[in-house]
């Protein structure tokens, strides 16, 4: 008995061996499988975004060359990126959205991968390249993004229904929906800017005035005169006391596919005697240097709202540099001088009132715009004038009577007339 059963005890701790030993090399190999397989993924080593609402570039880094096959879809507006099965290993700080991107998504779809991002409205993808990294290291997948109109998406979808998103490179200008010219149906449309708004209040008089308020009570002034007219379609960056980023305010007057865009201020200056209402129109290089202080103060509204703004780099900037058309600036230049004309035979102006700087808010790259310096609330005549419903209707009149004169000035040259 004493034998039988050691040897029982053997038998059983020689199974318990056995099913351990199996245990481990079923480990191991299911281990060598794993690691086997996942060499296979196409890895995602890093992913950059840069840019703001108006125009975004998208850097995804990948271990080796992707197949990448991309496409729109909409409700809401996004660009489908398809992968085959990819290992994610993103920093979440990186794809944390910003600018024209509403959202980032990815993984795994079964049978490949996907990466999605979801627009603020609708855009366009000016181009998707699969280029090799300098330094041998991988290949990136890189995305540029800009702002558009619907109908402009809705081109890019009827387009793509004939053919298939690929990684090759579109030339320069190709852009789907892009020109000066209209659409087949399209009114004139104006955007009204009211400056600043919600946190940001921007310039105040010594009795408490406030920029939002006034540029807000104006812009709806001015909205229900221009509607009145019934040739055109009318809208306002903010219709209520909200902040709104610069670069917001340029991405809905592109996606409104806007004939011009209209900014109205009121801002406060050190010098009490000067008064009057000025033009303003986009330069690189300030046509004085009040118009550059003025520029600089409105170009911080961003700041003053607690955002943090990033130093474009140089890249982002030549990009946007270059996007300022000869055509859109010739347009505005030519508005601002009618505008001014306008407004001279109902509002007073000060010296030499058509000027020019580098407003963040005019750099629309094929919208023309100007800035409107109503007067200014550290003058007390301006400022009862801002606040007087009389002169805040004749104000409006002559702007309108300016649209009038403008728009039809380039529906005839649109039409070669």
């Amino acid at each position: 008995m004493g034998s039988a059963g050691t040897a029982d005890k053997r038998g059983r701790a020689a199974g318990r061996f056995l099913r351990l030993a199996s245990s481990a090399l079923l480990l191991t190999i299911l281990s060598c499988f794993a690691s086997a397989y996942a060499d296979t993924l196409l890895g995602a080593t890093g992913y950059k975004m840069a840019g703001d609402a108006t125009k975004m570039r998208i850097v995804v880094n990948f271990d080796r060359e992707p197949d990448v096959k991309w496409f729109l879809l909409r409700g809401p507006n996004r660009l489908v990126i398809d992968l085959p099965r990819t290992r994610f290993a993103l920093d979440a700080k990186d794809v944390k959205p910003r600018g024209l991107v509403r959202a980032v998504r990815y993984g795994d779809q079964g049978h490949g991968s996907r990466l999605i991002l979801t627009g603020k409205g609708p855009f366009a993808v000016d181009k998707l390249d699969v280029l090799k990294n300098d330094d041998g290291g991988g290949y990136r997948v890189a995305i540029d993004m800009s702002a558009a109109s619907e109908r402009e998406f809705d081109e890019a979808l009827a387009n793509q229904s004939l053919t298939t998103g690929s990684t090759v490179s579109t030339e320069k200008g190709e852009r789907v929906g892009t020109g000066p010219v209209s659409a087949p149906g399209h009114r004139f449309t104006v955007v009204i800017d009211p400056g600043h708004g919600g946190v940001d209040g921007g310039a105040e008089s010594s009795a408490g005035t406030v920029e939002k308020d006034v540029t807000l009570a104006f812009a709806k002034e001015l909205r229900d005169k221009l509607a009145a007219a019934g040739k055109y379609d009318v809208y306002m960056t903010r219709d209520n006391d909200v902040y709104l980023a610069l670069d917001e305010r340029v991405r809905i007057a592109r996606q409104h596919e806007a004939d011009l865009l209209i900014s109205i201020h009121a801002d406060t200056i050190a010098v009490k005697g000067l008064r009057g209402a000025t033009v303003y129109t986009l330069s690189d290089k300030a046509s004085d240097p009040e118009a550059q202080a003025l520029a600089d103060r409105e170009n911080l509204s961003d700041q003053f709202a607690g955002m943090k703004i990033e130093d474009d780099n140089k890249e982002v900037t030549d990009i946007l540099i270059d996007l300022i058309r000869r055509e859109t600036h010739s347009f505005s230049m030519s508005f601002a001088h009618t505008l001014v004309g306008q407004l001279s035979t109902n509002v007073g102006l000060i010296n030499n009132p058509q000027r020019s700087a580098g407003f963040r808010v005019l750099k629309a790259p094929d919208v023309p715009s100007v800035l409107v310096e109503l007067g200014y609330l550290s003058n007390v005549k301006d400022e009862a004038q801002l606040l007087n419903a009389d002169w805040r209707g004749k104000a409006a009149q002559s702007i309108t009577n300016a649209v009038a004169l403008f728009a039809a000035a380039k529906a005839g040259t649109a039409t070669g007339g």
